[in-house]
């Protein structure tokens, strides 16, 4: 097994919006390894919400992917926004319920 070097911010986060459903998962930046995910195709996040790609569903999912997180014992994430995308909505929602479940961004 190759050693491979050491990252300043080892985690990322990655989310995606579509007119469906809401899906983000956190990748392990040295090897590209899916560490967590969590979406609104999953039959456990979609129970208790009406519709899947709305603000209360980008909501549900970034709370249930730091629950995944703490448990997968990840310290924080980072996250880089898209340029020209504004902190708002479904995005805003997102990164807030996140970080209230207690998943820190660095």
């Amino acid at each position: 097994m190759r050693k491979l070097p050491p990252v300043s911010k080892p985690y990322h986060l990655y989310v995606w919006f579509s007119n469906k459903n809401v899906s983000s998962q956190i990748v392990r930046k040295a090897d590209g390894y899916t560490i967590v995910a969590a979406s609104t195709a999953e039959r456990a996040v979609r129970e208790g919400l009406e519709k899947t790609a709305d603000v209360r569903a980008a909501g549900r999912v970034g709370e249930v992917l730091a629950q995944r997180a703490t448990a997968a014992e990840i310290p924080a994430v980072h996250w880089i926004r898209k340029r020209g995308q504004r902190f708002h909505g479904k995005v805003k929602e997102f990164i807030t319920s996140m970080r209230a479940a207690g998943l820190p961004l660095n």
